[in-house]
């Protein structure tokens, strides 16, 4: 899971300087054009604080030529200098890898948010 934590922290680091080159490396093309959407509509540089970041892998699937993986993130952050509290946030996020590709990265195909009532995930 270190991988997965690792990814989290770029995407973040990321997506605070608004610098969609380097998130355009790991994520799809779906994922990159919401996220450049994303950035389109808040231009501005921020600065988040990741207090914790755990990763569980949930789910592996084969499916045709890839892998699929599915990791539940659960952090702590403060998305800007302003907030007193931390808010923990938790969002499954899916990846991919091109099984025929020996050289192939696990890619990002997309982040489903989601909360905990009574030990049920719900996704929204």
């Amino acid at each position: 899971m270190k991988g997965a934590k690792a990814v989290y922290t770029r995407l973040q680091n990321s997506w605070d300087k608004r610098d969609l080159e380097d998130i355009r490396q790991f994520t799809s093309k779906e994922v990159w054009e919401e996220i450049n959407r994303q950035a389109q509509e808040d231009p501005k540089p921020s600065k988040t604080d990741v207090l914790r970041v755990n990763a569980r892998l949930l789910e592996v699937a084969a499916s045709n030529s890839h892998t699929v993986a599915s990791v539940l993130f659960d952090v702590m952050m403060r998305e800007s200098k302003e907030e007193d509290m931390a808010k923990e946030v938790r969002e499954i996020w899916h990846f991919s890898k091109d099984d025929k590709d020996l050289k192939s990265f696990w890619v990002l195909e997309g982040i489903q948010q989601s909360s905990k009532i009574n030990n049920l995930v719900l996704l929204h």
